[in-house]
């Protein structure tokens, strides 16, 4: 019998705005017959108010059917809802029955009709607001309002989703990939309006509090947290979530969620800083869209390359207990493109690289395309072992204490394309020896020693364009290794 309720109760998120259509039009009636020109609309009124109060009734029961769903338990919003709900129906049928019946009371509305039309249009205005708060949260009528009325909402005055990041490693897990997660697929049914469960993820701290069951959310344990246990199962489920067929978390989404919460499920982190793996990272830059740590450069040379540069090359798929290592080392490892087994390689943690680290990554070495270690505290020694990637195409050395010796171990990469050596301690020889490279076409060398005079001497004589103009003094160096800025 429930379930019928249930299935009629549904009806009134359909039935809901014939009513107020309904009576926004009795009103708009009641206000133009009062002026000449309108007044042959008067035998239009009645039948508008009769209209508008038998659909508010029949809305108001379909919303008291809808409201006995468990999702709706405790919940004091729907409350709310409900009065005034009934209490616009009772307006509604009250005004009709004034007009058709007339009389003395009649009369008496005819002087003060102003008033039950104010009263309708505000108890229209506040129903929908409710229903829609219990729908869509608290704060969706004033979203994007203007900065004053979300001030006096109690909301930041700034409007709008927080600007992309420019990177991966950059991105705030939680405000760039979890709670957005959240806002799509669960804010409907837990929001500070409608706490279906008891549980609200319109904020950290309302998710953390967890439902009225408890805590939902166990940090550094996903599989002790009862919101990822219901998000991963089976949808056929009784405890699956969402429920009622909604569309549930993507299996990315899934998987970001549930490295967050294996991280301790920080209020705020920035995904380089974190314990990153290989699955967490896939996911997380499907979510943003966001690039693991491409320079700026290297996207204008993406952008201008030749369209007849040499196919990607055909290679083995990398060990994947390999990968997996040095994406735990602070490593994001990402496929070029779909169907190659070559990959892009960005080192994003804040400490420097150590020798054992650059020969974990020799272990997968020919499936390199593109490798950027800005400001990864690169020595010579270990650009001997990058030397020695051979498909490298785009290397990225900027901000490291290297010199002649490990230019002279780059010229031997010679399918390399593009190459940054700014901020670095290589001179005029070590330009000699990489501006040899047969295929390289871009070679950034601000802020190093190296003279004009031998900057023009190999733009006038290699196909290679040279960037530089600034010396050392002019580009402060770096003492604190950060991560690579998109």
């Amino acid at each position: 019998m429930m379930q019928f309720i249930w299935f009629l109760g549904r009806f009134h998120v359909l039935l809901v705005h014939l009513p107020l259509g309904i009576l926004t039009l009795a009103v708009a009636l009641e206000i133009l017959v009062r002026f000449r020109p309108f007044r042959s609309l008067e035998s239009a009124v009645a039948p508008a108010w009769i209209a508008g109060a038998i659909s508010a009734l029949a809305t108001v029961a379909l919303g008291f059917m809808h409201a006995t769903e468990e999702s709706f338990e405790d919940v004091p919003e729907v409350e709310a809802h409900q009065w005034a709900g009934v209490t616009l129906a009772a307006v509604a049928c009250l005004i009709a029955v004034l007009r058709v019946y007339g009389g003395a009371l009649r009369r008496v509305y005819d002087r003060l009709w102003g008033v039950p039309v104010a009263a309708t249009l505000c108890l229209m205005f506040l129903t929908g607001h409710l229903g829609g708060s219990l729908t869509h949260g608290d704060s969706y009528l004033v979203q994007y309002a203007p900065g004053p009325i979300r001030v006096l909402a109690g909301l930041p005055a700034e409007a709008g989703p927080r600007p992309k990041p420019a990177d991966m490693a950059s991105a705030d897990i939680y405000l760039d990939v979890v709670q957005p997660a959240f806002d799509r697929r669960c804010l409907n049914c837990h929001n500070n309006s409608k706490k279906s469960g008891g549980l609200s993820v319109a904020t950290y701290e309302a998710l953390i509090k967890g439902g009225s069951k408890g805590r939902v959310i166990t940090p550094g344990n996903p599989s002790g947290s009862d919101l990822f246990r219901r998000v991963n199962l089976a949808p056929g489920r009784t405890d699956f979530m969402p429920k009622d067929g909604k569309t549930p978390l993507d299996k990315n989404e899934v998987a970001a969620i549930g490295w967050w919460i294996s991280q301790g499920a920080p209020k705020s982190a920035t995904v380089g800083s974190l314990n990153l793996t290989a699955e967490a990272s896939s996911a997380i830059q499907a979510m943003i869209g966001a690039a693991g740590g491409v320079g700026v450069e290297e996207e204008e040379e993406a952008a201008a390359a030749s369209p007849d540069e040499a196919p990607l090359p055909q290679v083995a798929e990398a060990d994947k207990a390999a990968v997996a290592k040095v994406v735990q080392e602070g490593f994001i490892v990402r496929k070029v493109a779909k169907g190659s087994n070559l990959v892009d390689v960005d080192y994003v943690s804040a400490n420097p690289v150590t020798p054992d680290m650059i020969n974990d990554l020799a272990s997968f070495g020919p499936n390199i395309l593109r490798l950027n270690l800005r400001r990864a505290g690169v020595t010579d020694s270990e650009v001997k072992t990058v030397a020695g990637f051979p498909n490298l195409r785009r290397l990225r050395l900027e901000e490291n204490a290297i010199t002649d010796t490990a230019a002279a171990d780059i010229a031997g990469l010679k399918n390399l394309t593009y190459l940054n050596l700014t901020n670095t301690k290589v001179t005029d020889a070590g330009l000699d020896q990489v501006s040899t490279l047969p295929k390289l076409s871009r070679l950034y060398v601000w802020g190093t020693t190296i003279t004009p005079a031998a900057v023009n001497k190999v733009n006038a004589a290699c196909k290679v364009t040279v960037y530089a103009g600034l010396t050392a003094n002019d580009v402060p160096v770096e003492s604190k290794i950060i991560t690579p800025a998109n």
